[in-house]
């Protein structure tokens, strides 16, 4: 083995300790105000762009903690949520039917993909704090 690529590994490690170390050295509050840096309502726009799903759908999420509900009067169960530095990952459940999403939250505004298995389409979101 070489002697850069041991030096890197040992930089690896000891960068990974050191994050270690000042997450578990942070204060309990700042974390848990970092999880909830996303909560309250959510306008969400989808887009279709493959498929015969229809056009666009529009519609609410609540976040809570950084997990999400939705906020409107059909039965839809949505599991999954907003990570602390932003990363959406959910999936909505209506009458059989599955959409999984991902993508980005930042401030205000999140956007990124979705597809749904059946019937076979997929597009694009955009949501915007309510």
């Amino acid at each position: 083995m070489h002697d850069t690529t041991r030096r890197l590994r040992r930089l690896g490690l000891s960068a990974a300790s050191l994050a270690l170390a000042a997450l578990l050295a942070a204060p309990a509050t700042a974390l848990a105000d970092n999880a909830m840096r996303f909560d309250g309502t959510w306008s969400v726009r989808t887009s279709a762009e493959t498929g015969s799903c229809g056009k666009n759908y529009d519609f609410k999420l609540n976040v809570k903690g950084g997990k999400v509900t939705y906020a409107g009067y059909w039965p839809v169960n949505a599991a999954g949520g907003i990570s602390k530095v932003g990363i959406v990952k959910m999936t909505l459940s209506h009458n059989g039917g599955k959409v999984v999403a991902t993508g980005l939250a930042e401030g205000d505004q999140a956007s990124g993909d979705w597809s749904s298995p059946e019937p076979n389409c997929s597009g694009s979101w955009f949501a915007k704090r309510a």
